[in-house]
């Protein structure tokens, strides 16, 4: 998707802003915001929100939003050792921050260093307990360690944790496919509350188009979920409410191998399935998994 012309006038406004005024922190840090969210759409944008970052950090070595907005577009384009450098400067100013310590942690797992990122999920549990993002990643970190008891044990803590259905249907793929057992929370935890059953247009009881951008949430949740590829989603179009192209960055489907394809797109039917049985939607569903920078469809899956 190109980025929207207002949308482009608005960042020309901004830079020209900051280099009217090149030592206004504010400005550059409002650049880069800025262009950051365009790069989910066009990404030649983060090199002007690189810059911006850079220019206030450059006025604010120590500001904590520019911090974590450079670690943020590092660990988009996968620059995992500066987004390594830049969170944990981060950190130093905001120790108690769940999010960019478990993203920290997601850093180190990309790394190959699972004990580290063992050490930042297990760091953020102990203030934030029932952090789900942090314990079911903890459970991939242990897996990663080859101690599978204690990823199970994480795994169902992280089952009983999921906020929505989409969590818990990425944690029901994870244990039933990865680790090979029963989709079970931990004895005696308290399972999350359900959400409130919503129905879709084109299904057999229609509601209302909240209800049809609820569904459609509910499928790009669970793609941004999966392992491997769900970081790299940069995007998700839906020309129409049961079809949508999934645009994804390095993600070099024709070089996987076909065990690993298979396995791939069992896990999107999966994700496609549970969504239209929480959301009662019986019509086709069909996602055009494809590449971001030539727009080429690797893979059509339909469920």
């Amino acid at each position: 998707m190109n980025v929207p012309k207002e949308a482009r006038d608005y960042i020309q406004g901004l830079k020209l802003e900051a280099n009217a005024h090149p030592t206004e922190i504010d400005r550059w840090k409002r650049l880069g915001e800025a262009a950051s969210r365009a790069a989910v759409f066009d990404p030649s944008y983060y090199a002007v929100a690189r810059q911006a970052y850079a220019r206030a950090l450059a006025l604010g070595p120590d500001d904590p939003e520019a911090l974590r907005g450079a670690g943020n577009i590092d660990y988009d384009q996968q620059r995992y050792d500066e987004a390594i450098a830049a969170y944990e400067h981060y950190l130093r100013l905001k120790p108690d921050d769940p999010d960019v310590r478990t993203d920290l942690g997601t850093m180190y797992l990309s790394t190959g260093n699972a004990t580290m990122a063992v050490g930042q999920y297990r760091a953020v549990l102990a203030g934030h307990p029932d952090f789900f993002q942090a314990r079911f990643n903890l459970a991939v970190a242990y897996l990663e360690e080859k101690k599978l008891d204690q990823a199970r044990r994480q795994a169902r803590r992280a089952l009983a944790l999921a906020p929505n259905e989409q969590a818990r249907s990425a944690v029901t793929n994870f244990m039933t496919g990865t680790l090979g057992e029963p989709a079970q929370p931990e004895a005696g935890a308290a399972p999350s509350k359900p959400a409130t059953t919503a129905k879709v247009p084109g299904s057999a009881a229609s509601s209302s188009a909240d209800d049809a951008a609820a569904f459609r949430s509910a499928i790009e949740h669970y793609l941004r979920q999966m392992p491997v590829v769900g970081a790299k989603v940069e995007a998700v179009r839906w020309p129409s409410p049961l079809a949508a192209t999934v645009l994804t960055r390095d993600f070099p489907m024709d070089r996987m191998p076909p065990f690993a394809r298979a396995k791939f797109i069992d896990d999107v039917k999966s994700g496609i399935s549970a969504a239209k049985s929480r959301y009662r939607v019986e019509a086709k569903v069909v996602l055009q998994i494809a590449d971001a920078a030539s727009g080429r469809v690797m893979e059509t899956v339909s469920e």
